[in-house]
């Protein structure tokens, strides 16, 4: 029985997050069970401007193209208010983000391969919601969050938003 397409564009979006964190030489684990609201923890092996193995969590949801809302600077996500208020705030242990992969319409597109490359489409993007409140999650409708279309999720930014974890020490 094949994937339904929200199981498949899901799917999709946690491997294109798989594919950038090894590209970047990082680790990445599962939480098991899924009961904290963070989909991966992506991590460094060895230390790190002093601290070892920086790690943080994030949170992958994907999008359809022909769905996604966007003007010059944002991408305007609305996001489950349960889901919003597992990365909102600065109490958690590791930073926490919001990776947005905007994936084609149809998933024949999802991907291109030749004997020289793979093509991977669309693109990820990254948010910190550390300066939100949480939302009471009984109330209707979703939360806006607004994704900036700079943030591009890219090998090197992974290995940034790591050294940003490891300059933030425990317990200080």
């Amino acid at each position: 029985m094949p994937l339904d397409p929200n199981q498949h564009q899901g799917l999709f979006g946690e491997a294109f997050i798989r594919v950038l964190a090894a590209a970047a030489g990082l680790t990445v684990a599962r939480t098991d069970p899924d009961v904290t609201g963070d989909d991966f923890t992506l991590g460094y092996k060895g230390p790190l401007l002093g601290i070892r193995h920086p790690k943080f969590e994030v949170q992958v949801k994907s999008w359809r193209h022909s769905n996604a809302k966007r003007d010059d600077e944002f991408w305007r996500y609305r996001m489950e208010r349960k889901h919003f208020n597992e990365l909102a705030g600065d109490d958690f242990m590791l930073p926490r983000f919001l990776f947005l992969v905007i994936v084609p319409d149809h998933w024949p597109e999802y991907t291109t391969s030749d004997p020289g490359s793979l093509l991977v489409r669309h693109c990820a993007y990254w948010v910190s919601l550390v300066d939100r409140q949480r939302v009471d999650e009984d109330l209707p409708g979703r939360v806006p969050v607004s994704v900036p279309v700079r943030n591009v999720l890219a090998t090197d930014t992974l290995l940034s938003l790591i050294a940003d974890a490891a300059r933030r020490k425990v317990g200080s």
